[in-house]
């Protein structure tokens, strides 16, 4: 399920990551900063978003690349990369966002396609320019969605909540 995205920051990485974990862009702009000791966030690279989506409780199961991007050029922080990609299982391919979104993939998504990132969730579209800030279906009929449809997809994340540790029984 997405959720609104509110806030001040306007950027679409911090936007996308409010639709996803559903916090305010300017709280996420700040993860990113403190995170990544940015003085600003104009622009996030994956291993940004996975981060601050790790600190807001989701984390990949799934990661989907573009064959171009297999050096992973788009990773800021190598460490980082590999602390929270190196378990995720993944697939190498070229595909459009019309050609990724139109059988409706279960999951929540984080899609950056050459210099956007978009939301998705259960056959609903979030971001801070293309869409809506509003979730809104993801219909090929929609001049909206089809005047982006044939964009490159360089990467696709799906993230799922992270799973919390069972508390451990207190001793007598």
């Amino acid at each position: 399920m997405l959720h609104r995205i509110t806030g001040r920051a306007t950027k679409c990485g911090p936007s996308a990551i409010s639709a996803i974990a559903g916090v305010p862009t300017q709280e996420v702009a700040a993860v990113i900063r403190r995170l990544f000791d940015r003085p600003s966030v104009n622009g996030v690279f994956t291993d940004e978003l996975a981060a601050a989506l790790e600190t807001f409780g989701f984390v990949p199961d799934f990661a989907l690349w573009h064959p171009k991007y297999g050096e992973r050029r788009h990773a800021r922080r190598e460490e980082v990369w590999e602390r929270i990609f190196a378990d995720v299982p993944s697939e190498v391919r070229a595909i459009t966002l019309g050609t990724f979104l139109d059988p409706a993939p279960s999951g929540t998504w984080a899609i950056a396609t050459s210099d956007h990132f978009v939301a998705y969730a259960d056959g609903f579209v979030a971001d801070s320019a293309w869409f809506s800030r509003k979730p809104r279906p993801w219909r090929r009929a929609d001049p909206d969605c089809g005047r982006v449809a044939l964009r490159r997809v360089r990467e696709a994340v799906r993230f799922v909540p992270a799973a919390r540790p069972m508390p451990k029984p207190q001793e007598r």
